[in-house]
C-alpha cells in the first residue's frame, strides 16, 4: 500500500487490492498494476497510486492512472519498440487482434498526416530563413543609423 501508517485521507484503511481496468470482465479479470482500490473506515472507496509514500487518491482507476507517470523517470529518447517477432499474440482473441490491427492502422494514417504537415512546416521555414537574415541586417542597419545620429 502506499501508505505506511494504513491512514489515507485521514481515514483507517479497511482493505485494498488492485484496481480492475475498464477492460475487465467477469470471465477475464484485468487489473492495473499501478492503481490500488481502498476501502476507507467509513465505507467509501477511492482510488489511490502504489507508489510508496504517495497518497495521490481520485473517485476512479482512471483518474489515478495518468498520474503514475510522474513516477517513471523520463528519457530523453524514446522506448525501443519490440520487434515483430517478439511480440506474443497467441493470448489474444479474434475480436482483441481486429482491434489491435484497427489501431495501427489508425496510428499508421495519424503518422503519415503528420510527417506531411512536419514536410510543410520544414519547407516553410527553408524560405522563411533568408527573410529573417534579410530583416536582421536591415535592423542592424538601422539601429547604427540612429546610433551614429544620437
Amino acid at each position: 500500500m502506499a501508505t505506511t501508517n494504513g491512514i489515507l485521507n485521514g481515514l483507517k484503511v479497511e482493505s485494498f487490492d488492485f484496481a480492475e481496468t475498464p477492460r475487465s470482465t467477469p470471465e477475464d479479470r484485468r487489473y492495473y498494476k499501478e492503481v490500488l482500490e481502498v476501502l476507507l473506515e467509513d465505507g467509501s472507496v477511492v482510488y489511490n497510486c502504489v507508489w510508496p509514500e504517495c497518497e495521490f487518491t481520485r473517485s476512479s482507476a482512471s483518474g489515478v492512472w495518468p498520474h503514475t507517470k510522474v513516477h517513471k523517470p523520463q528519457t530523453d529518447t524514446p522506448s525501443k519498440a519490440p520487434a515483430p517477432a517478439e511480440i506474443d499474440v497467441t493470448a489474444l482473441t479474434i475480436a482483441e487482434l481486429v482491434e489491435r490491427a484497427q489501431h495501427a492502422t489508425r496510428y499508421r494514417s495519424d503518422r503519415d498526416a503528420a510527417l506531411k504537415k512536419l514536410s510543410k512546416a520544414e519547407r516553410e521555414l527553408g524560405e522563411l530563413k533568408p527573410r529573417l537574415r534579410k530583416a536582421e541586417q536591415a535592423l542592424k542597419t538601422i539601429r547604427t543609423a540612429f546610433t551614429a545620429a544620437a
